[in-house]
């Protein structure tokens, strides 16, 4: 049975009107924050070079259905297809995948430690989420931390999505978070914390004026 987070029963609230006028479209499942990140660089780029889906599916031998699947995070990429999108929309491989992998230049010996500055950065520009990998190379727990900054309004969008089996934790540092978890919406302000398993279908928000920025603990990561 999923866990739903601990919270006051004041911090629980019904949906507003806002969240009722938007029909919930089914969840879908978020292959992996690396898979949504690379999705959201092709979309951008296809987009500023105006290109209809149709026109870039064709020009890399892939159906429609899976550029589109890609593009929303919902599917993993090969390399060979990755390299067919970077030659179709003129951007480098080097630039799609430079902040997919952990820097390797400090040697073995440093993997237990990133320094500041170095983690992996994953920018979801378009939704307001900028989002760190806290964690260094050397850990073999399956255990993954992230800092996510969400810009004011900044959101996972109106559909509920959803990962991976697996717990995941986090706790409000500062600003305003809608966590929406099926049926339920939560309001959480600096010092809340809050858990749910990775399949249970949710999205989040920034509703504030300023900064929102979330520490996420996540267990069971492929």
């Amino acid at each position: 049975m999923n866990r739903q987070p601990s919270l006051s029963a004041d911090a629980v609230v019904e949906r507003t009107d806002a969240w009722k006028t938007v029909a919930t479209p089914a969840a879908q499942r978020i292959n992996s924050v690396i898979d949504l990140w690379l999705g959201e660089q092709l979309r951008h780029r296809r987009k500023a070079l105006g290109l209809p889906l149709q026109q870039v599916a064709l020009g890399c031998g892939i159906s429609v259905s899976l550029l589109s699947q890609i593009e929303r995070g919902l599917r993993s990429i090969s390399l060979r297809t990755l390299a067919a999108l970077s030659n179709e929309l003129q951007l480098p491989l080097e630039t799609l995948i430079r902040n997919t992998q952990h820097e390797l230049n400090e040697g073995v010996h440093e993997r237990s430690v990133v320094r500041a500055g170095k983690h992996q950065r994953i920018d979801l520009g378009d939704k307001g989420i900028h989002k760190e990998k806290l964690t260094p190379p050397a850990s073999t727990a399956g255990v993954e931390m992230y800092r996510a900054v969400i810009e004011p309004g900044g959101s996972t969008g109106d559909a509920l999505f959803f990962t991976y089996k697996g717990e995941q934790i986090g706790y409000v540092i500062e600003g305003q978070l809608e966590l929406f978890i099926l049926d339920r919406l939560y309001r959480l302000q600096p010092g809340d914390s809050f858990c749910y398993d990775g399949i249970t279908p949710r999205r989040w928000r920034n509703p504030g004026l300023s900064l929102t920025t979330v520490i996420w603990a996540i267990t069971g990561t492929p």
